[in-house]
């Protein structure tokens, strides 16, 4: 009896730090995210950090200027080409946030997964950590 609670529990704390979610292009649509961090810097509660997914394509603000491009989904990567935005000039910190996050959104990026309403993107360049928000 112990040996088999020993086993649960050992289970439970094994797998507590897996979470597998098979995602596609369709588990983007339509989906809003608040950007939380970028680089491990947690963003400012104040300015416009998001990213959405609509029609195909990508979306947001990383604090100053907007952003829009496709996506698409390959395997555990998330892809977004023919990013543009607008070209306003951003003082800080936004500025910075915006450049670490356009590093980040400029290559395939690896999909993490911590629950099916936290997400971290991430490649060589960084990380971008999302929360979803309806």
């Amino acid at each position: 009896m112990v040996a088999a609670g020993f086993r649960a529990a050992f289970l439970a704390l094994a797998c507590a730090a897996c979470t597998s979610i098979a995602a596609d292009a369709r588990s983007f649509e339509g989906t809003r995210w608040h950007v939380i961090m970028i680089d491990g810097r947690v963003t400012p509660a104040r300015g416009d950090y998001r990213v959405e997914f609509r029609n195909g394509g990508i979306g947001g603000r990383f604090g100053c200027n907007h952003f829009g491009g496709r996506f698409a989904v390959k395997g555990e990567a998330l892809i977004a080409s023919e990013i543009r935005s607008t070209l306003m000039a951003c003082s800080d910190p936004a500025a910075s946030f915006e450049s670490a996050g356009f590093a980040v959104l400029n290559q395939p990026m690896r999909m993490n997964w911590s629950s099916s309403k936290r997400l971290m993107l991430s490649n060589s360049a960084g990380r971008i950590d999302l929360a979803r928000s309806y």
